[in-house]
This record gives structure tokens, sequence and C-alpha cells, in this order.
């Protein structure tokens, strides 16, 4: 007899199950019973677990947190540049969307905006966390010269944010109709040659002396 899973797990599980039934189906969808039946468990157990559907939809919230703004704090806080720590950030966070379908459709679906109102105000507490993680990186980059010395840290870090929601959605709306990673691969590129600091052109007359 396996042994039995301890109460994290199960819920990891249940979330895990919710955001596959919201990536095929949406979030009007979702439900205890299609919960249980994506679980592998009974609607019994799903109500051990959670109180219904908006505790499971809170704890969505939750791993939203965890796994994009909470990892996003713990790339910002090791060693390398301000660059590298940002293109981990960034594509991690589309690996993350790509994997899992449900998370544009959870994040831009009524129930986050309007359902709930406690549910809207921590993702907007967490989203403000991840700006000013992002923010402190774009600054960082700016003052050991890597990006533009006359770009706003907010606005570079909303900018950044900006390809990833956009992307998301539109790889959402289409149902998956162009690669999200490799689309935002080349936005990324693009991204980097607008900030990153240019090398200072020496002047033609300079040139000419040292080609002597």
């Amino acid at each position: 007899m396996p042994p039995k899973k301890s109460t994290h797990i199960r819920r990891e599980e249940i979330v895990q199950a919710a955001l596959q039934v919201i990536g095929e189906k949406g979030v009007h969808a979702l439900t205890i019973t299609e919960i249980a039946g994506r679980a592998g468990m009974s609607d019994a157990n799903i109500y051990r677990h959670f109180k219904g559907k908006q505790e499971i939809l809170e704890a969505l919230g939750d791993f939203i947190g965890e796994t994009v703004m909470g990892k996003a704090a713990g790339i910002a806080a090791r060693k390398g540049t301000a660059l590298e720590k940002l293109s981990v950030i960034f594509h991690s966070h589309a690996a993350l969307i790509a994997a899992h379908p449900g998370l544009p459709r959870f994040m831009f679906s009524e129930e986050v905006h309007l359902g709930n109102r406690e549910l809207a105000a921590a993702i907007a507490g967490r989203m403000a966390g991840y700006i000013g993680t992002l923010s402190n990186l774009v600054a960082m980059g700016i003052s050991a010269g890597e990006f533009q010395p006359d770009i706003s840290p907010r606005e570079t870090a909303l900018t950044l944010l900006g390809m990833i929601q956009f992307t998301a959605l539109r790889w959402s709306i289409t149902q998956g109709a162009f690669g999200l990673e490799a689309e935002a691969a080349r936005l990324w590129e693009n991204f980097v040659r607008l900030i990153r600091k240019q090398p200072v052109a020496l002047p033609t007359e300079t040139l000419a002396m040292d080609s002597v």
C-alpha cells in the first residue's frame, strides 16, 4: 500500500489540477467535481483540504506569487549582473506560462478582476513587489554602466512585464498558435538592444590616427 500523502502535497496536486482545468476549459468551468476528476480523488477529499472553489482560487494566487514573484526576488539576490538576472527572470516567467496555459487565463479572468476583491488585492500586492524587484535590478544595471543612463527603472520594469503579459495574452487567445518561449526570446533580444549602454564611438580623427 503506497504511503499516505501529506496535506501539503495533496493541496499542491489540487492546485495543479485546477490549473489544468482552467487551461483547457477556462475559470468558468472550474468546479470541485472537475478538479477532483483531474486530481484523481473524490469531491469529499477536495473538501478535506479546501473549503471550496474560492479558497482554491486563493491558493492559485499564492502559487503564482511563489513561483513568479517569489522566484524573481530569489534570483535578484544571487550573484551576477543585472542583465543576467533580468534574463533569467524573464525567461523563467515565459517558461512557466508555457508549461501552465491556465495561468494567463486565470490572471485575465473576471474572477480575479471582479469576483474576489481580496484575491485581486493580494495579487496586486504581489505584482507591486515584482515591479519593485525588477526596478531595483534596472537601477543596479544603470549604476553599473550596463544600461542606458537615461532610462527610468520603473518604466523599464513595466515594459518588461508588459512584453510577457501581452505575449501571454496573444498566446492564450490563439490557443498556442505560436511558440511562446521562442517569441519571448526574440522580444528579449530586442529589449536588450534598446536598454544596453552602447560603447562611445571614437571621433573619426582619432580612428584615423590609430590606424597609422
